[in-house]
C-alpha cells in the first residue's frame, strides 16, 4: 500500500478534504479515483461508519449488488483496504475510492459508533460480551452483523434531497412499481429549491440507469424534467452561474458514458448536450469545447469516441478548418451534424450523401435545416421512402411525422403523403385512409394498383382481406396462389380465400388449397404434414363434389411424388387416404 501524511491524527480527519483525496489518489490512481467520484456523485455510498481509524460503508454497483467496502486510515495514510467486489480484495476498486471520496467531502455521513463493549453496555451477558470480544479480533467483517442485530445503538445521519433520492432508488430493479417511484422522485424535484439539489437528483437516477429501465422509462422523465429545469433556469442567471450550469450539462454526457449510452440519441446526457447547445453563446461553445478536449485527453478509447461526437456538435460552425471538422464528424460517425453544416455552406449534393448515413431515430432533426433551403418536399419524399425501409423504431415516428404533415398539406400533397404512410405501415387503416383521399381526387383507379403492390409485398393477409371484403375474388386468388414466400399466418389467409371460392370456382378453390399444402410441406414437421394431409383432404371434397374424383386423386398422387423422398410425409398420407400408387 503506498502512504502519503495525513498531518492529523486518523481520528480527527473530518476537515482534511484534500489530504484524504490525496491519499486516495495516492492509493488508487487517477482512473480508479475518476470512477469513484461518478459513484459519489449519484449517491452511491450508504450506511457509513467509522469506529475508530476504520471507516465502513455500503456502496451500489453498476448491478443490483452494494458491496461492503471497509478501509483503514493511520497518520501516514490509508493503512488497509477491502471491498467484497470481485477486484476488490486488495482494497484499489472504485468502491473504496467513492467510500473514501465520501469521506473527504461528507465526514458528518459517516457515523461514529461506539466499540463493541459500549454497545453492549447494560447487557448482563458478560461471557457472551467476552466471546463476541475476541471474535470482533480474529474477524473484523463480524462488526457488520453486531451493528444489524443492535440497529438502536447506531444513530443515522439526516439525508439531503440527494441523499433521499438515492434511499428511493437504492435496490430497485426493472420490475418494480417505476411508476410510483417516479412520482415520489418528481415531489422531490418539485420541492427542490436550489438549481443545484435538482442537478443533483439528476445525477443519482441517471447513475443508477440500469436499475430502472430503458429510456423511456417513468424513472428517466424525471430525469429529463430536471435537465430541463436547470436549462431553462440557465436562461436567465448571472454569466458565472451560466458557465457553471452549463459544464454541468455537458458534464452529465459522462455518466452515459460509464454505461455505455453515449451514443443513444434518446439517452439523457445527450438530452442534456443538446439542452446547453440551444443556450450556450459562441464564446461559451468554444469554453465547453476546450473542457471536452481535456476529458477526452483523460479518458479511454471509448470515452474518447464518445466526447468526440459532443466535441463535433460544440465546434459545428467554430472551427477554422471546416475540413478539419468534417474529418472529426466523419470519424465520431456523425452524419446529422455533417448534413447539417454542409447544407449551411450551401454544398447540396454532398449534405444529401451525409443524410442517407444518417440514423432513423436522428432523422426529423434536420427537418428545419432543410426546409430553410427551399428543400422541404425533398425532405419529404426523402422520409417517404426511409420511412418504407425503416426498422420499427424509427418507422413509429417517421410514420408519425408524415401523418402530421398530411394533416396540414393539400389534397393533391396528401394524397402523397397517405402513399407513403401506407408504404411505411401497410395496415387496413392506412389502406382506407388512402382510398378515401384517392377516390375524393377521383384517382383510385390509378392509385389502387399502386397499393396493391405494396400490400402485396409487405402485408399479403391485409390484402387478401380487403380483397374478400370487396367481393375480388380473381384477385384474392392470385395473390393466395402467387409462390412467393409469404408471412407466417399467411396461411389462415389463403384457407379463407378457397373457402370464398369453393361454390363459383371449385377448380380455383382446389389449387389454392394445393398451395397450402405445398406451404405445409416446405414447414416440416409432422404437425405441418398433417396439416398438408388436411388440405389435400379438402381439395379432394371439393372435386369429388363435382364428380372430378379422378383429378383429385392424380393431383394427390402427383403431390405424392413430388415429395417422395419425406418418409414422414408419406407416412401420413397413407395414414390419411390409404396406399399410394407406386
Amino acid at each position: 500500500m503506498t502512504r502519503m501524511a495525513l498531518q492529523r491524527p486518523a481520528n480527527d480527519m473530518g476537515d482534511a478534504r484534500a489530504v484524504v483525496e490525496a491519499a486516495a489518489l495516492a492509493l488508487l490512481g487517477a482512473r480508479t479515483l475518476e470512477r469513484g467520484r461518478r459513484y459519489v456523485a449519484w449517491g452511491a455510498v450508504y450506511d457509513g461508519r467509522r469506529r475508530g481509524a476504520v471507516l465502513r460503508a455500503r456502496c451500489e454497483g453498476s448491478g443490483q449488488e452494494a458491496w461492503r467496502v471497509r478501509v483503514t486510515l493511520d497518520p501516514t495514510g490509508v493503512r488497509d483496504a477491502a471491498c467484497d467486489c470481485p477486484m476488490g480484495e486488495t482494497g484499489d476498486c472504485k468502491h473504496v475510492a467513492a467510500v473514501l471520496l465520501t469521506y473527504a467531502r461528507e465526514p458528518e455521513a459517516f457515523v461514529e459508533v461506539p466499540t463493541v463493549d459500549e454497545a453492549l453496555e447494560g447487557v448482563d451477558a458478560s461471557g457472551l460480551r467476552a466471546l463476541l470480544g475476541r471474535l470482533l479480533l480474529q474477524r473484523p467483517e463480524l462488526e457488520a452483523l453486531v451493528e444489524e442485530a443492535l440497529p438502536a445503538s447506531f444513530a443515522r445521519p439526516s439525508e439531503s434531497a440527494r441523499g433521499r433520492a438515492a434511499a428511493l432508488l437504492r435496490g430497485v430493479w426493472p420490475g418494480a412499481d417505476l411508476d410510483a417511484l417516479a412520482s415520489r422522485l418528481e415531489a422531490l424535484r418539485a420541492e427542490a429549491v436550489e438549481m443545484r439539489e435538482v442537478e443533483r437528483l439528476a445525477v443519482a437516477i441517471v447513475g443508477r440507469r440500469r436499475r430502472v429501465g430503458g429510456d423511456g422509462g417513468p424513472v428517466l422523465a424525471v430525469a429529463r424534467r430536471c435537465v430541463e429545469s436547470v436549462a431553462a433556469g440557465l436562461r436567465s442567471a448571472d454569466a458565472e452561474e451560466r458557465a457553471r450550469g452549463l459544464r454541468w450539462l455537458v458534464g452529465l454526457y459522462g455518466y452515459d458514458i460509464e454505461h455505455g449510452c453515449a451514443g443513444v440519441v434518446e439517452a439523457l446526457g445527450r438530452t442534456a448536450v443538446a439542452a446547453a447547445l440551444a443556450i450556450a453563446t459562441e464564446g461559451e461553445r468554444r469554453a465547453l469545447a476546450r473542457r471536452v478536449r481535456g476529458a477526452m485527453a483523460r479518458g479511454d478509447e471509448w470515452a474518447r469516441y464518445a466526447w468526440g461526437a459532443v466535441l463535433v456538435e460544440l465546434e459545428e460552425g467554430l472551427a477554422d478548418d471546416e475540413e478539419g471538422w468534417m474529418e472529426l464528424a466523419r470519424a465520431h460517425h456523425r452524419p446529422a451534424a455533417r448534413c447539417r453544416r454542409l447544407l449551411a455552406l450551401g454544398r447540396v449534393a454532398e449534405a444529401w450523401t451525409a443524410f442517407s448515413e444518417v440514423a432513423d431515430v436522428e432523422l426529423l432533426t434536420l427537418t428545419g435545416r432543410f426546409e430553410e433551403r427551399g428543400l422541404g418536399a425533398e425532405f419529404t419524399e426523402a422520409v417517404k421512402a426511409r420511412a418504407a425501409r425503416a426498422g420499427a423504431a424509427g418507422r413509429e415516428r417517421l410514420v408519425a411525422w408524415l401523418r402530421g404533415r398530411e394533416e396540414r398539406a393539400d389534397e393533391q400533397a396528401a394524397l402523397g403523403l397517405a402513399e407513403g404512410v401506407l408504404a411505411a405501415d401497410p395496415t387496413r387503416a392506412a389502406l382506407d385512409e388512402l382510398r378515401q383521399r384517392a377516390e375524393a381526387l377521383g384517382r383510385w383507379g390509378e392509385v389502387r394498383e399502386r397499393a396493391e403492390a405494396v400490400l402485396d409485398a409487405k402485408a399479403p393477409a391485409v390484402l387478401v382481406a380487403w380483397l374478400l371484403e370487396a367481393g375480388d375474388l380473381a384477385a384474392a386468388r392470385r395473390v393466395a396462389e402467387d409462390e412467393r414466400a409469404r408471412p407466417a399466418g399467411f396461411g389462415a389467409s389463403r384457407v379463407a380465400v378457397a373457402e370464398a371460392l369453393e361454390e363459383g370456382d371449385p377448380e380455383g378453390a382446389a389449387r389454392v388449397y394445393l398451395r397450402q399444402a405445398e406451404a405445409c410441406v416446405a414447414q416440416r414437421g409432422r404437425a405441418s404434414y398433417r396439416e398438408a394431409c388436411a388440405m389435400l383432404a379438402r381439395v379432394e371434397r371439393v372435386l369429388s363434389a363435382r364428380g372430378r374424383e379422378a383429378e383429385a386423386r392424380a393431383l394427390r398422387e402427383g403431390f405424392a411424388a413430388r415429395h417422395a423422398r419425406l418418409s414422414s410425409l408419406r407416412a401420413e398420407l397413407v395414414q390419411h387416404f390409404g396406399p399410394l400408387a407406386a
